[in-house]
């Protein structure tokens, strides 16, 4: 049977006369409320993935060894500092966004990127050309980057100079042996000490006073020297207490005191009083001696200034910098020339004419590290010889 069905233009569908439109005014509000929430997000989304690639080109500036990275094409991306200054006399530049192929090919002899392809995390030791006529000898290692759908995004090439390390390993082994001939020499030295101070009672003659007083002398000094071997080898425990600041730094002048009226230097104290600092006082005691030490043996005698200041540095709380009290110790000495000024934390470094252990320095930096702080060196402006700058940690 057939149907007609008759249709009414003027006639409202069903679906028109469930449609509200208050409504539907509803429906596009939520819509762009939840547009623009999709959008903040998006927008810290993409401020983090900033954030993150900032801290990771931070990362690989900063580490002691040389870093390369290729995209899925083997085209280098990027050097980091480490390795730029490893080769300073060629441009590293003009390799970026070209196969790292060429890299290999003009910096390690008779060799190709394959060579140095493993399928384990490895290091393979080549020797590399630095620069013309110089050649070290690395460990490099090679890693596959992968993305999320683990398709092949890249490469990372590390280069670890070898000589570095045994450097670091000498150094280990030289601390040992000090240490040990420290211990052996110090007992008799106490001896020597102990009877020259006894004979020095006894004598009459000045003449062999002053003798007698020399010999001590050069034995509180080379018990000095041993001393900062000892410090410098041994494990650091800090027992951490809250200290005042000031009583500190006074404890350190009064152990120098002996050569700051020796050489009749002025000493130049503006410290707060109210710094308190958690901290093991006999730790921070010896770092400030150190720095002390340093500075009276830098200035002229009878004419020699050291200057103790103490200022607040506000770090920047959203970057996550703390706050930080600042001694600065400052000298009107002949300052540090540049070749000085890159090697004094090395241990072992000295440019006392007398000679000395070149341990002070590396000490007091161990020392301010342990309690989360850092030490800076530079010429002061003001005092026109050294600036030493002891940064700790704001109480929170």
């Amino acid at each position: 049977m057939e149907e007609n069905i008759n249709i009414n233009d003027n006639a409202e569908s069903p679906i028109d006369k469930n449609i509200d439109k208050n409504e539907l005014k509803e429906a596009f509000k939520s819509f762009e409320i939840a547009s623009q929430k999709l959008s903040e997000h998006y927008k810290n989304l993409e401020e983090e993935i900033k954030d993150l690639k900032e801290n990771l080109n931070t990362v690989l500036e900063s580490l002691p060894l040389g870093i390369i990275i290729t995209d899925e094409k083997n085209e280098i991306k990027f050097f980091n500092k480490f390795l730029t200054e490893l080769m300073s006399e060629y441009n590293l530049v003009n390799y970026l966004n070209k196969d790292i192929e060429d890299f290999i090919k003009m910096f390690f002899a008779d060799s190709k990127t394959m060579d140095f392809i493993k399928p384990i995390f490895n290091p393979i030791e080549k020797i590399m050309k630095t620069g013309e006529g110089k050649y070290i000898h690395i460990f490099l290692y090679t890693k596959a980057v992968y993305g999320n759908n683990k398709k092949y995004s890249g490469r990372i090439f590390i280069f670890q100079n070898i000589e570095e390390i045994k450097k670091f390993k000498r150094l280990a082994e030289l601390g040992e042996m000090s240490a040990k001939i420290a211990h052996e020499i110090r007992n008799p030295l106490g001896s020597v000490d102990l009877f020259a101070s006894i004979l020095q009672k006894e004598l009459k003659d000045e003449g062999h006073k002053e003798i007698v007083h020399n010999i001590i002398s050069a034995v509180k000094n080379m018990n000095a020297t041993i001393t900062n071997i000892l410090e410098f080898s041994k494990t650091l425990n800090p027992s951490i207490s809250r200290y005042n600041l000031q009583e500190i730094l006074n404890k350190s002048l009064i152990f120098a005191s002996h050569l700051i009226k020796q050489k009749n230097i002025n000493i130049i104290k503006e410290i707060d009083d109210n710094l308190i600092v958690e901290a093991d006082e006999n730790l921070l005691s010896q770092a400030f001696l150190n720095i002390l030490i340093n500075a009276a043996h830098a200035v002229p005698k009878n004419g020699g200034i050291i200057r103790i200041i103490s200022r607040f540095i506000n770090g920047n709380a959203k970057d996550g910098e703390n706050n930080y009290i600042c001694i600065d110790i400052e000298d009107n000495g002949a300052g540090f020339s540049k070749d000085i000024i890159q090697n004094i934390f090395n241990p072992f470094f000295s440019t006392k004419k007398s000679g000395g252990t070149g341990l002070g320095l590396p000490i007091a930096l161990n020392n301010v590290i342990i309690h989360g702080g850092y030490i800076n060196a530079e010429n002061s402006l003001k005092m026109g010889g050294a600036k030493i700058s002891v940064f700790l940690p704001v109480l929170a």
